[in-house]
């Protein structure tokens, strides 16, 4: 099996669909399977920085194309970039052999980057497999980006059904987003759902109060709640941050926020707004000291905005669980987050806006012993080495891509 990867963000990237796809295809290289993929040339964080063109890893072949690298600054760079990224693997594709590839492997980033991959695979004859880790334009609609009923998002709506009908194959995150497939026209035999895997390589064994990141960014003992990852339209913070500022006189807690995205200025305006002290900001971490810096946390904050269940699927939850802390989640129920936590007695769920629940849940939570925290993160800990196991997920996926 000879399988192509199209995706904008790949290794050694730090966006959560960068490592979800390297993984994959290090699994797929290992098993039987050659595996090349077409990505960018740029982080897809900091376009500032740039990678080797060519480069071979663990025998993945990785090709990086030229794009545009405007940046986030605004919507319309946004725009720019993605579409630059498109055109790129558009012309790279339409001269490949028909015969060099058994299945194109396509997914989310940019957006409608699978409208390229269905059309040439049509053309070539090489089937292609949609992993769907987000859908557009609902994604869009949702974060204000494109207007409801607009030309626009008809346009986008055409292009993303086309997508969907025409894969051969499409592999959905959850039950949710499965049952919006196939309202969108996918074929539920043609549907593998699978969810992702913890993105940590490594499990931290040490004491609290011995953690190096917590140590080196002066956690002290206090109760560190805890939001890593991408700062995001679609994981909105705004009832995290009012939470810690109706709490900004109790010293017991303190916020931290790790990572970057398009709504980081907004922790840092709020933070200065109100004058917070117990709120941290601090820089994505690498993937090899991830383990570390989740570990420093004594809860984990895992955010999906309203009305997105089936269009995006957080996997924060997965990291959250793996490294043994309680989790806060804020976001709409159900979803296939709150059916996780559902059974899982000492995580906290609440809807956004429900500021004073979450603020009630924390005292609650202060007062509880250190064994009482341990219980409740082993509890997640089991639940997800008994259903989130890497190796297995990575096979299903393979055996599905092959079969």
């Amino acid at each position: 099996m000879k399988a192509l990867i199209i995706t904008q963000v790949f290794y050694p990237d730090t966006v959560a669909t960068g490592q979800v796809l390297w993984d994959l295809a290090d699994y797929m290289q290992q098993h039987e399977c050659t595996v090349t993929a077409f990505t960018s040339k740029y982080a897809y964080e900091d376009k500032s920085k740039e990678y080797l063109s060519d480069e071979i890893v663990n025998g993945v072949t990785i090709k990086r194309l030229w794009q545009t690298r405007l940046g986030k600054g605004n919507v319309l760079y946004r725009i720019i970039d993605f579409l630059s990224f498109n055109i790129s693997v558009f012309f790279k594709l339409l001269f490949i052999s028909s015969k060099k590839y058994d299945v194109i492997i396509g997914t989310t980033v940019p957006p409608f980057l699978s409208f390229i991959g269905v059309f040439i695979s049509k053309i070539k004859k090489i089937p292609f497999c949609y992993y769907v880790m987000d859908l557009q334009p609902e994604l869009s609609i949702q974060s204000g980006l494109i207007k409801d009923k607009s030309i626009t998002e008809k346009f986008f709506t055409k292009l993303g059904n086309y997508s969907i009908r025409n894969s051969n194959k499409l592999i959905s995150l959850d039950q949710f987003m499965t049952s919006y497939l196939i309202k969108r026209g996918a074929k539920p035999d043609n549907i593998l759902t699978v969810p992702i895997w913890p993105l940590i390589d490594e499990k931290y064994s040490g004491d609290r109060n011995s953690n190096s990141f917590r140590i080196e960014n002066g956690f002290g003992n206090k109760i560190v709640i805890m939001y890593s990852g991408n700062h995001a339209y679609v994981h909105p913070l705004d009832t995290l941050l009012e939470v810690a500022n109706e709490l900004k006189d109790d010293s017991r807690f303190l916020f931290v926020f790790v990572g970057g995205g398009v709504r980081r200025a907004d922790v840092t305006d709020f933070k200065l707004k109100h004058r917070l002290d117990n709120i941290l900001q601090l820089e994505f971490q690498p993937r090899n000291k991830t383990h570390i810096s989740l570990a420093s946390s004594d809860i984990q904050v895992v955010v999906m905005g309203n009305n997105l269940v089936g269009y995006t699927h957080p996997n924060k939850i997965y990291g959250a669980l793996f490294v043994g802390k309680p989790i806060l989640y804020i976001g709409p129920i159900p979803s296939h987050i709150s059916e996780i936590l559902t059974g899982l007695d000492g995580n906290i769920s609440a809807q956004h806006g429900e500021v004073t629940i979450i603020i009630n849940e924390l005292i609650k939570f202060a007062a509880l012993q250190k064994i009482d925290w341990d219980e409740v993160g082993q509890n997640n800990i089991d639940y997800c080495i008994g259903n989130f196991e890497p190796q297995k997920l990575k096979e299903k996926i393979r055996s599905f891509i092959i079969k």
